[in-house]
């Protein structure tokens, strides 16, 4: 059993700083996986419109591997939490993102000259492979990993997700407003879109890596917790005894569902007339950083589960905004600064909803389960992804929209206009009530961390 100096961990405990460098290296990877969401994103209008296939064919496509993907959620929460390596728990799986970025290439490389069969085969197996297999084990070792990296210490924790979402928050902005203009000017041809995909895969893939390289695991929580080999029925009796893993579900379903629509593309293109504006939208994110350096303060005021309702109810409001904007673009602007500060809290705090689970289940006596805790939330996260892409490529078809032609019908529009704001207005509605659902986690929090440290003092002395 691992052995580590009580008077090393009065230190580490005592020391809430992170340091820029680690709070860095945490972000790095972060930055990467946000950067292939915005890309990938881009498929449905690369798939219209460069690869001529029918919108509710893609979506349909799109929403089977998100039903797979479903599923690998449970086999890699499972093969995470049974990982017992010298580079730890979590971190081996660091190098999936490598994968992440190969597949995403090949789906940008689909050749046009393909018969729709197999075009069809083809982004099915590529999509899965990016989120079914590499995206899925990059998040089943988020938790593990984190929680080992910073001593299982939700105040830490809590800081490098503000923090390092910050970072995040700037990468992801750099990528959402230079693509558009970069898809302006380079994606007018199949040879086009590979070189744009290139310009963005290769360093991204290269910072991906950074959080390995910085970033080491302590495994001292595993000794002090006491490190039993998981078993299947582990799981599903935390499924049941556990009811905040279901929260999760509905929280990161309900969001996903909305950023899997991802409607701007075809709002900017057809609604406002310029794809190319599209960044300057997305530049709005900057004016929300100064607002979330507040979160720190709020947080002493808001439990984490409050702030991330409360954030999704003002994202509601932002959506609410774009169905009025039409080709307003400072409404349109206002409405985006809106709905990304109220975003904000889940994207940078979920983590800690998952530390508080996993205390919980190590309180009521069951196996900590670092990875597994989130296994119903990444897993409800990659099918409303999915059920998002698909909502947009199915009700884009019945509404009748055409990838061949430039004029779109009235019908069409409408429908643009509503996946781009009253539909997304309502999923983070429904996601802000499945959040509430944690409140009562919230009132045992206290008794649940003095019970787990009075363990593991104990846990201390013995050895």
């Amino acid at each position: 059993m691992f052995k580590k100096n009580s008077a090393s961990v009065h230190e580490n405990q005592d020391k809430k700083t992170i340091g820029f460098v680690k709070t860095v290296g945490w972000a790095s990877r972060a930055v990467s996986v946000a950067a292939n969401t915005i890309i990938i994103g881009y498929l449905m209008i690369f798939c219209t419109d460069t690869l001529k296939m029918p919108a509710t064919l893609v979506g349909s496509l799109i929403l089977l591997s998100k039903l797979f993907d479903g599923v690998t959620d449970f086999v890699a929460s499972f093969i995470v939490d049974n990982t017992k390596t010298k580079w730890g728990k979590g971190r081996p799986y660091e190098w999936c993102i490598v994968g992440v970025w190969l597949c995403t290439l090949a789906l940008f490389y689909t050749p046009v000259s393909w018969s729709l069969t197999i075009k069809a085969i083809w982004v099915f197996f590529m999509y899965t492979m990016v989120f079914s297999i590499f995206t899925t084990l990059l998040l089943a070792c988020q938790t593990p990993y984190m929680i080992r990296a910073f001593d299982n210490d939700n105040e830490k924790i809590a800081k490098v997700g503000i923090y390092g979402g910050l970072l995040t928050m700037i990468g992801g902005i750099v990528v959402s407003v230079s693509f558009p203009i970069m898809m302006a000017k380079l994606a007018t041809s199949p040879e086009g879109w590979k070189s744009l995909l290139l310009i963005y895969a290769l360093p991204l893939l290269v910072i991906g890596l950074g959080r390995f390289f910085i970033i080491k695991e302590d495994p001292f929580l595993d000794a002090a917790s006491g490190y039993e080999k998981v078993a299947f029925k582990d799981v599903l009796v935390m499924l049941k005894r556990n009811k905040f893993t279901w929260a999760t579900a509905g929280m990161a379903g309900f969001y996903n569902i909305v950023i899997g629509m991802n409607a701007a593309t075809y709002y900017f293109t057809y609604i406002v007339g310029d794809i190319g504006l599209y960044s300057t939208i997305q530049f709005i994110g900057i004016l929300a950083l100064p607002v979330t350096l507040l979160f720190p303060m709020l947080m002493k005021k808001y439990s984490v589960s409050q702030m991330i309702a409360g954030g999704a109810v003002v994202s509601a409001v932002g959506y609410l905004l774009y169905f009025f904007a039409g080709k307003n673009i400072p409404l349109l602007l206002l409405g985006a600064f809106i709905s990304g500060v109220g975003q904000f809290p889940f994207v940078s705090l979920q983590a800690n909803l998952s530390v508080q689970m996993a205390d919980y289940n190590e309180y009521i006596g069951l196996a900590r389960l670092d990875s597994s805790v989130g296994l119903l939330g990444g897993a409800f996260a990659k099918i409303g992804g999915g059920l998002g892409s698909a909502l947009l490529g199915i009700l884009l078809g019945i509404a009748g929209y055409s990838g061949s032609t430039s004029v779109q019908s009235e019908t069409s529009l409408i429908m643009i206009r509503l996946l781009f704001s009253i539909i997304p207005m309502i999923g983070m509605l429904l996601m802000a009530y499945s959040v509430t659902k944690f409140f009562k986690l919230d009132q045992q929090q206290v008794v649940i961390e003095e019970a787990l440290t009075l363990k593991r003092k104990a846990y201390q002395v013995n050895e």
